[in-house]
């Protein structure tokens, strides 16, 4: 028995696109951090004000293991599953902004630069430097607050992140994540606009 393809329905009407000087040169940002640091803050303002794609591998991870164990495979999957969105947002000319990963190694960073250079994508690595104490006393009030997806997200993980932690890469940008979390992200989403050439008021 043979089976063929559901159709794909044509959309009636495009959706209406920024104009080109507000969406700018397409960009992928990768933010590199803590657990605690305040990526997500970060990356939510970037999605906001800037009307990027976020990808977020908490919410990948969640979607497809709803009764995770927080394995290294299950871990390695849900990143597998980023760069699949991250593939097709570029293939859409979208730009990006990935959350949920610390890039702690450079070898993830060196998986994202492969479908960021194969799309003519420019790479914008964001470091945001947080004191571990200041991270764990962080991750101690989501935890109390039930305000993070990932259940294995603890004050322990800092300490474990911190020790396969790799600096970032040349020329990434570093913003101190002790300044105030609005201050941080003006900091981010100024320097990301800059970059992309987008006119903002």
């Amino acid at each position: 028995m043979s089976f063929s393809p559901t159709p794909v329905p044509e959309s009636r009407s495009a959706p209406a696109l920024p104009p080109p000087a507000r969406r700018g040169k397409p960009v992928v940002v990768a933010l590199i951090g803590l657990p605690g640091a305040g990526k997500s803050v970060v990356a939510r303002a970037l999605a906001d004000q800037l009307d990027y794609r976020r990808i977020d591998r908490d919410l990948i991870r969640h979607a497809m293991f709803p009764r995770c164990s927080y394995s290294f495979v299950e871990k390695r999957a849900s990143f597998r599953a980023l760069l699949l969105a991250l593939e097709v947002n570029c293939m859409l000319g979208e730009s990006s902004v990935l959350d949920g990963c610390t890039f702690s190694r450079r070898a993830d960073l060196a998986r994202v630069d492969q479908v960021v250079r194969q799309h003519g994508y420019t790479a914008v690595p964001i470091f945001l430097d947080c004191p571990s104490p200041l991270a764990r006393e962080r991750i101690a009030r989501d935890m109390a607050g039930n305000r993070h997806l990932a259940r294995d997200r603890t004050p322990d993980v800092v300490g474990e992140v911190l020790a396969r932690m790799e600096p970032p890469p040349p020329g990434a940008l570093s913003i101190d994540a002790r300044l105030p979390a609005a201050e941080v992200c003006r900091l981010a989403v100024d320097a990301v606009a800059r970059i992309a050439g987008i006119e903002r008021d």
